[in-house]
């Protein structure tokens, strides 16, 4: 019974292997499109594949910038007197390759580089207490001027409905009015037009 089971699984394999053979030799390969490229043919990428692989990308180096040109005074908080001045009491809103910082006198900006005093308008900086650079604010810009449109009428009415010419059942009440030093009727209207007691 085994040896039987036996048989028919080699002949079964068997079985399998043709077929899949005769597949193979009688199927037709699909025609590949004419603008299609041979892989082996094409050239490798040019792709920077260090950071896939975890490596830091490599900065090209870029030109020093002048010192003047990286830094620049936004604004100062000076103190008043030259007591405060010489205690130290003082900051400025320097930007660094535009970055606006806080510094206090006598605090690292950049390096070896110190705020050494500010004044009303501008911060000097420098190395070891000798001024190497001064920073001045920019001017203010000019007020803006010029002249304002004449102004137009305007479209609201005060008072209700506007009143539209020679339509007497719109006009407004005015009161009749007196002649001077007449006295008033009893029961009648004074000079100003109001009723009377």
């Amino acid at each position: 019974m085994l040896a039987r089971m036996m048989a028919f699984l080699v002949w079964g394999l068997l079985a399998c292997s043709a077929v899949y053979w005769l597949i193979q030799l009688m199927a037709r390969p699909v025609a590949a499109p004419l603008h299609a490229q041979v892989v082996l043919e094409q050239r490798s990428g040019t792709a920077d594949l260090t950071r896939l692989f975890g490596a830091a990308p490599v900065a090209a180096p870029e030109a020093a910038l002048p010192a003047d040109s990286r830094f620049s005074l936004l604004g100062v908080v000076a103190p008043r007197n030259l007591q405060a001045s010489q205690a130290g009491e003082g900051v400025a809103l320097i930007a660094v390759d535009g970055v606006p910082r806080t510094v206090r006198i006598g605090a690292v900006l950049d390096g070896e580089l110190r705020l050494l005093s500010v004044q009303g308008n501008s911060a000097q900086l420098g190395r070891d207490g000798v001024v190497s650079m001064t920073l001045n604010l920019a001017p203010p810009l000019p007020a803006a001027t010029g002249s304002l449109p004449p102004a137009a009428n305007s479209p609201t009415v005060l008072g209700g409905q506007p009143m539209l010419q020679g339509d007497p059942a719109q006009a407004p009440f005015r009161p009749a009015s007196l002649p001077p030093g007449q006295p008033p009727a009893p029961g009648g209207l004074d000079s100003n037009g109001l009723p009377t007691r």
